[in-house]
C-alpha cells in the first residue's frame, strides 16, 4: 500500500472522498459544497425567539452562541448544555423546511451545535460542542459540524480563501484545523469547498468468528 490512498468516507448523512494517509491517523477531509443559512429566526422552548444560523457540510447543524442560553461551552455542565441545544433542535426541526438539492433525503437537521461564540478569524481555537441524533455529544469538534461552520463563517466575511482555523472540542479539547479552499455552487446556494485536517487515535480492535454448527451464524431478527 502506497503512502496514501482514495476512500470513501462514511458519515451520518452522506458520503465523501477523502485522501487518507496510511501512515499516520491524521485524514485530511475534502467537503464539497458547504453552505450556509444564517440568522434563522426560531421559537425554543424555555428559552423565547432565538436567532440560529443554519449550515450544512456533510450534515445540516443549527449553530448558536452558548451564551445566548447563560452557558459556556467549556465550563457549563454538559447536562445543561445538551438541553439548551436539543430545545434548538426540536424548534427547527418543527419550525424550518430544509432543502439539500441533491438530495431531499439529506433535507433533516442533525443536530444542534453550541459554539463559544468567536467565529472572527484568530490564531486562537474556538470552541463548540456538537449535540446531535439522539442527544448525543460528539467527543471531537465535529467534522461535518467544522465544515459547516467555516461555510458560515466564511460566508459572513469573517475568514478568508485557505486561512486555517482551529477549533477545539469543548467537553474534550480535542482539535480539528479547517479552511476553506474554493467558492463553488450547490444547487441555488453559494458554497465552498472545505478541508478539515484532524487526528485520530486507535483504541482498540475487534475479532469475530463463527462456526459452521452455529444456528445464528447468519444472524437474526427480533420482532
Amino acid at each position: 500500500m502506497g503512502a496514501s490512498q482514495e476512500a470513501t468516507q462514511r458519515q451520518a448523512a452522506a458520503p465523501k472522498h477523502a485522501p487518507v494517509r496510511c501512515c499516520s491517523a491524521s485524514e485530511e477531509t475534502l467537503s464539497c459544497g458547504s453552505h450556509h443559512r444564517p440568522d434563522v429566526i426560531v421559537d425554543v422552548l424555555g428559552f423565547g425567539k432565538i436567532k440560529v444560523d443554519i449550515g450544512y457540510g456533510g450534515a445540516f447543524y443549527a449553530y448558536v452562541s452558548a451564551n445566548k442560553f447563560g452557558l459556556d461551552v467549556c465550563s457549563s455542565k454538559t447536562r445543561d448544555l445538551v438541553d439548551a441545544a436539543s430545545a434548538v433542535t426540536e424548534a427547527v426541526k418543527a419550525q424550518v423546511k430544509l432543502h439539500h438539492p441533491d438530495s431531499e433525503d439529506l433535507a433533516f437537521l442533525y443536530g444542534t451545535i453550541l459554539t463559544d461564540g468567536n467565529d472572527a478569524f484568530s490564531e486562537e481555537p474556538t470552541a463548540n460542542i456538537c449535540v446531535f441524533a439522539d442527544a448525543q455529544v460528539d467527543r471531537s469538534p465535529t467534522g461535518s459540524g467544522v465544515t459547516g461552520r467555516i461555510a458560515l463563517q466564511y460566508h459572513k466575511g469573517l475568514i478568508q480563501l485557505n486561512q486555517t482555523r482551529t477549533f477545539k472540542s469543548g467537553t474534550t479539547d480535542s482539535l480539528f484545523t479547517g479552511k476553506a479552499v474554493k467558492e463553488t455552487i450547490c444547487g441555488d446556494f453559494k458554497a465552498v469547498t472545505v478541508e478539515v485536517s484532524g487526528q485520530a487515535y486507535y483504541t482498540g480492535t475487534a475479532h469475530f468468528v463463527f462456526e459452521n454448527e452455529d444456528m445464528l451464524k447468519n444472524g437474526f431478527f427480533l420482532k
